[in-house]
């Protein structure tokens, strides 16, 4: 969990760890260490998934702002209506 805390967090504050994460995830989630379901919903930014495992809704709203998801489809994606 906390690999994903740390992962949300740099998102938000650090443009190179965004872009990153937006071009291959697969290199980001590596060197943040998440692996097994926690991979999962990172690569798929599955928001609904991530707050039902736990990871901190401040982080998951904040970094969902700095990935450009609108606030309208966030509030539609946590509440399962709509996917990435």
């Amino acid at each position: 969990m906390y690999g994903v805390h740390k992962l949300l967090w740099d998102i938000r504050r650090d443009g190179a760890i965004k872009s990153l994460y937006t071009e291959t995830p697969e290199v980001a989630l590596d060197s943040y260490g998440i692996e097994g379901s926690f991979r999962t919903l990172m690569a798929d930014f599955d928001i609904k998934g991530l707050y039902e495992a736990g990871v901190n809704p401040y982080l998951l709203y904040f970094c969902a702002i700095q990935l450009e998801v609108d606030r309208a489809d966030y509030y539609a994606r946590i509440r399962g209506e709509t996917t990435p």
